[in-house]
Order: C-alpha cells, then sequence, then structure tokens
C-alpha cells in the first residue's frame, strides 16, 4: 500500500513538473511575441511613448552619437552623412520602415518600456521630468562601415559584414543601396529598406563549397587524397553544368578542386554524398534553421529544403539551385571554420546603459552551434588559406598587403538568371587565421559583380586592411 502511494505520489509530482515547465515554456514565448510586437511600427503605444519620452541616444562602438532626443518627440541623427548613410540599416528608422535597425528592433529599450525600467520611470514622473528611455552602445564601428561602403561601385548594391568570429561582435555592416534616417522619403528606392546583410538571400555561389567541402571530408572516407577529372562540363540528367568560362581543370586533387573552384568537382561530390547527407550537414552550419537572436533579425538560409531533386542537389554541392543565405550567415560560416568548428551568436549591442552612464548589461558572447569537428575545421582553414596564396587560385586578390598572418577564404561567382543572361553575383567570405588580436571573418557579395575573384576579394582586402589598422 506504502508503495502504491509511493509510487502515485512520483507520478504527480511528475506531471506538476511537466505542466509547470510546459507553462514556463508558453509563457516565455507568449513573452517573446509581445516584445517583437512591442517593437514593431504599427503598435500605437510605441508611437504615442515617441512623443512623450527622451529617446535614449544610440552609439557606434568608439562612442560616437548616432542617434539622440534632446527633448520628448524630437529624434536627431549624427550629422556626418557619409557615416549616417553607411550606418542606415543598423539605425532604423522612426517610422518603422527598416525592420532590422536599432530604432525598431529596440525601440522598447531607447524608449523606457521594458519592465525593468518601471522604478526609473516612476522617479522621473515625481520629480516632474520627461521619462528618459535607455541608451545603447552598438559593437558596429561607424567609420570601418562607411568606409567599405566606400569600396563598393558607385550605386552598386551589395552587403558586407565584418566579425569577431571569438566572440560574434559584428564589427562593421553595410548594406547599399543604403537610405538617410534624418529624410527617410528622400531619394527613395526600390528595396532601399531591406537590410540585405541581414534579410536578402542569396546564392551563396562558390562560397558554398566550404560546406561541401567539410561535408566530404566527414563523410567519404579518403577523399582527400582523390583526384578529380574536369573537362569543363558535365551532363547530368537533363542539364549540362559548366565549370566558370568553361574552364577544363584536367586532372586535379580535392585541394586543387577547391582553390581553383571547379564546379564539376564539388557537383560530383554532392552527387555522392546524397541529398540527405549534404542537406544534414548544411543544418549544422544553420542553414533551414529559424534564427532567434536577441540583438538582430536574421533571416534563414536554405539549402535543399523544398526539393532533394537530384538536379538540385549536384547544383547545391556549389551553392546553387535550392541554396540561399544572408551575408551575415555567410560570415558567421567562415567564422566557425576559423574558429575550430564553433559558431558564435551574433552580437550588436555592446552595453545597454541608462542616461547616466551606468550600465544595465554587457554583451556576454555565446556559442550557438558546433559546424564540425577541431581537425576538419582546421583542414578546411588551410584549404581556404591555398584559395588566398596559391598560383592559380581564385581568391589572390584578397591577400592584404604588409599583413604577415594567414589570410584564408573562398570566393563565388553566383548566377542569378537560368539563361545566365545578368552578370553573376561576386562573393568572397573569410577570415584572418591565428590571429588572436584580429580575429576577423568577413562577407562580402556584390550585386551583378561578376567574378567574386577579381570584385568582391579586392574590396575584402581592403576592408580588413582597415579593421587591423583601427585594431577594433
Amino acid at each position: 500500500m506504502k508503495r502504491t502511494r509511493s509510487r502515485i505520489a512520483e507520478v504527480g509530482l511528475l506531471l506538476m513538473g511537466l505542466i509547470l515547465i510546459t507553462g514556463f515554456l508558453y509563457v516565455m514565448r507568449v513573452q517573446a511575441n509581445s516584445e517583437r510586437w512591442l517593437n514593431r511600427a504599427p503598435n500605437t503605444r510605441l508611437q504615442e511613448a515617441r512623443k512623450t519620452t527622451v529617446q535614449g541616444t544610440v552609439y557606434d562602438s568608439e562612442m560616437t552619437v548616432l542617434a539622440e532626443s534632446p527633448a520628448a518627440g524630437v529624434r536627431r541623427y549624427i550629422q556626418d552623412k557619409a557615416l549616417r548613410l553607411a550606418m542606415s540599416h543598423t539605425i532604423g528608422d522612426q517610422r518603422g520602415m527598416s525592420e532590422t535597425g536599432v530604432e525598431n528592433r529596440h525601440a522598447t529599450t531607447l524608449l523606457g518600456m521594458t519592465d525593468s525600467t518601471g522604478a526609473d520611470k516612476t522617479l522621473q514622473t515625481l520629480m516632474g521630468d520627461d521619462p528618459v528611455g535607455y541608451d545603447i552602445v552598438l559593437t558596429q564601428n561607424a567609420k570601418l562601415s562607411a568606409y567599405i561602403a566606400s569600396l563598393f561601385p558607385e550605386g552598386g548594391r551589395g552587403a558586407c559584414v565584418v566579425i569577431n568570429y571569438k566572440t560574434g561582435a559584428i564589427l562593421a555592416k553595410v548594406s547599399l543601396p543604403a537610405f538617410d534616417p534624418a529624410d527617410p522619403e528622400s531619394d527613395i528606392v526600390d528595396t532601399m529598406y531591406y537590410d540585405r546583410a541581414l534579410q536578402w538571400r542569396y546564392a551563396p555561389g562558390s562560397t558554398f563549397k566550404t560546406v561541401t567541402l567539410i561535408s566530404a571530408l566527414e563523410n567519404l572516407p579518403g577523399v582527400s587524397q582523390e583526384r578529380f577529372s574536369c573537362s569543363g562540363e558535365w551532363t547530368f540528367a537533363d542539364r549540362t553544368l559548366h565549370c566558370a568560362g568553361g574552364t577544363a581543370h584536367g586532372d586535379i586533387s580535392l585541394q586543387q578542386a577547391f582553390t581553383r573552384s571547379c564546379n564539376i568537382s564539388f557537383a560530383s561530390l554532392a552527387y555522392r554524398l546524397g541529398a540527405q547527407q549534404l542537406k544534414a550537414t548544411s543544418e549544422k552550419f544553420g542553414f533551414n534553421t529559424e534564427f532567434h537572436f536577441d540583438d538582430i533579425v536574421l533571416y534563414a538560409s536554405r539549402c535543399l529544403k523544398t526539393s532533394t531533386a537530384a538536379g538540385e542537389l549536384i547544383q547545391a554541392g556549389f551553392g546553387q539551385g535550392a541554396t540561399d543565405a544572408t551575408p551575415l550567415h555567410m560570415a558567421m560560416i567562415a567564422g566557425a571554420i576559423a574558429n575550430d568548428g564553433v559558431m558564435m551568436e551574433p552580437k550588436l549591442i555592446k552595453e545597454v546603459r541608462r542616461h547616466s552612464g551606468i550600465p544595465i548589461s554587457t554583451m556576454q558572447p555565446k556559442a550557438f552551434l558546433t559546424v564540425t569537428d577541431p581537425d576538419t575545421a582546421r583542414t578546411a582553414a588551410w584549404y581556404m588559406y591555398k584559395a588566398v596564396h596559391d598560383a592559380g587560385a581564385t581568391g589572390t586578390r584578397a591577400q592584404i598587403s604588409g599583413y604577415s598572418g594567414y589570410v584564408c577564404g573562398k570566393t563565388g561567382s553566383a548566377e542569378v538568371t537560368s539563361d545566365k543572361s545578368a552578370l553573376t553575383n561576386a562573393w568572397y567570405i573569410g577570415f584572418l587565421y591565428e590571429d588572436e588580436q584580429h580575429p576577423y571573418a568577413i562577407a562580402v557579395v556584390v550585386e551583378g559583380g561578376g567574378s567574386g575573384g577579381q570584385t568582391a576579394a579586392p574590396i575584402a582586402s581592403k576592408a580588413l586592411k582597415r579593421a587591423i589598422e583601427m585594431d577594433l
């Protein structure tokens, strides 16, 4: 009898525990959805609060004022137009046209509408002052971002992200075309409010070969010792694949196939791996994942999510077909390889503080995914080093003059039309390796830029060189 009662009690406790856990998860989900709604422009509470609250100041990583409110209902932005435009998608706007900007994503913090500010606002009201929100200090550097924006072709479109792959901090982020937060209705260009670094999903082209390479190293024993044959084209089922420019690479090793960016070799690797295996590897890197980060809105990247047909599979091997990714995600992938297989959660907010300067919260680095083991990551990093430094490699223009460390990377030239009537998007992803002072990873995409090696790699070289000089 006692044993039966004991078991009933145990079951009861277990059920109670499950109910509490389910309730907790439900509350957390509701709270997260509530916070997202509060930060959306249609929320009338948000609009009313902006009329009566002195919004917090937004600073860049060097404490340059990007946005401030001298009084309730007033918002001013940094006067330097080059800095203002380069940071526009990070700053955001008061109308909520930019979904990802700090003015929008973190409006409740800037307005002091979070639960933790209740006591502060009560005290302000008793003293007869207008309510004052919290200040935000970003990890992003405005000067580096403006410099990178100047490297793009005039009138060009695309994006660039530089991150610290040890901490996840976003050091620079550029999306073109930009908009002017101080005059949001001037020179309106189609899609200008989309943050291409976070929201625009591009075919990654040959930069995705880093993922295919790791999948092959993990799942095809002895593949690093194999030889591959490339005649410049490969007919499979109802389609014919080509290497860039119809180049015939001939008899090559896996390393050479990677450094010379041989589509045929990587298409064959994808076919051997099979759709389920390549998809599984890509998902270890975060593809087909809905990202829910505290600091930023990042759209999901996709690989073989909607189709695993053989034709899509072989194209996925070199980043075409049913594969797309955001520039930030591709920078995170590069950074994970540099970081011995550990991908860090991206961080944009360095600190939240009271208007008096007293910190409320500070950035805490957080591991997001383990994408591969350290040995495989180091092998991939070596291949990426050779892709920048070997004769005949596609990424030689990513080399940094005067820099004695290791520059590693991968170029890409991604087709945007099935009939090849438009110029390819130029890609480069890479990182500085085994440099404790400068653990930087980068992704660059130039829409219609043509060759990644010719267009994107030089931008990456100059951007990383400037970041090194600034010692961020």
